[in-house]
């Protein structure tokens, strides 16, 4: 029997030539049909969709972000997405809440943003945990090193912003280990001429890198930093994974789901991020990351269970 389904999104991706979990989708189930029409804006969403539903045969499933749009009246199952915390902004909680509790199944990334919500949830919907898929194939060890890269840098993938990435955090840490080099990501337009002239040597900056340069530059250094407050997964944490990099991270995301298993890395705090990386640092080969991730979050994982999903649709 056929299994038609919708994908329910404003858009596939926010930046032109990325490929995100919603083109994963489409190539996995040639029978799902993208309905964000390149983009459809947020506020009028729903009852686009709605009114499609009127005018176009139904499908049988509808898969769609949980999160930024309200509810969409109908009685095809909706499986929703959440990815997005909003416990900060109590509307847009509720809004959340009306699309979880008025869906077929509900799969959260992670345990971690589950357990955010998990009181609010009424007992009749079926929960799934199923993480965002990481290319382990694309993403792996390399021999080869960016030649700009410092040697023995620590890397930070992320933005300049205090909440949520903590990059004052990250400063402080720069500031601290006086005599480490460090590798910076940027996915804004910060820049070294921004950094204080007492760390500018030991520091080298990357804006807006593509994914070849990316999976580069973390074969280029020997640990990851995420020094942010909030991530529901932290993709780019996992891609360092795949590259057998270890991590020090807060407990959160992924970080929290495994922190019974710190074969990726060590959990840390504001108090303590300086002493957590001197010990990864010094016993850096008792660490497998990738081998600790691969199992968990790799495309392969996350398409298995989707297809379950798909596949237990009546």
């Amino acid at each position: 029997m056929s299994k038609i389904g919708w994908l329910v999104n404003d858009c596939l991706a926010s930046f032109p030539g990325v490929i995100t979990f919603w083109h994963n989708l489409l190539e996995w189930f040639p029978e799902l049909i993208d309905k964000t029409n390149g983009y459809t804006n947020y506020t009028i969403l729903a009852s686009y969709i709605e009114n499609e539903l009127l005018n176009n045969i139904r499908p049988r499933y509808i898969i769609r972000n949980g999160t930024y749009f309200p509810r969409i009246n109908t009685n095809v199952k909706q499986i929703s997405l959440i990815q997005d915390i909003q416990i900060s902004s109590r509307e847009l909680f509720n809004q959340q809440l009306d699309v979880i509790n008025n869906s077929e199944l509900v799969v959260f990334n992670t345990n971690y943003v589950y357990n955010k919500y998990k009181n609010f949830i009424n007992k009749n919907i079926l929960i799934k945990i199923c993480p965002l898929g990481v290319d382990f194939n694309f993403f792996k060890k390399l021999e080869e090193r960016h030649p700009d890269v410092l040697p023995n840098s620590i890397l930070f993938i992320g933005a300049s912003n205090n909440y949520p990435k903590g990059f004052n955090v990250l400063l402080d840490i720069i500031n601290k280990m006086n005599n480490q080099n460090f590798c910076l990501i940027m996915k804004d337009d910060f820049s070294s001429e921004s950094l204080n002239k007492n760390i500018k040597d030991r520091v080298v900056v990357f804006n807006h890198a593509d994914k070849e340069k990316v999976r580069l530059i973390i074969n280029s250094c020997i640990l990851a930093l995420c020094t942010s407050y909030e991530e529901t997964q932290h993709l780019s944490g996992i891609e360092c994974a795949a590259c057998n990099i270890p991590i020090v991270a807060r407990d959160i995301g992924v970080y929290f789901d495994n922190k019974n298993d710190l074969r990726w890395g060590h959990i840390a705090d504001d108090s303590n991020f300086v002493e957590k990386i001197n010990d990864v640092l010094n016993n850096i080969n008792r660490y497998s990351p990738r081998e600790c991730f691969i199992d968990k979050y790799s495309t392969d994982i996350c398409k298995k269970n989707w297809t379950e999903i798909i596949n237990n649709i009546e």
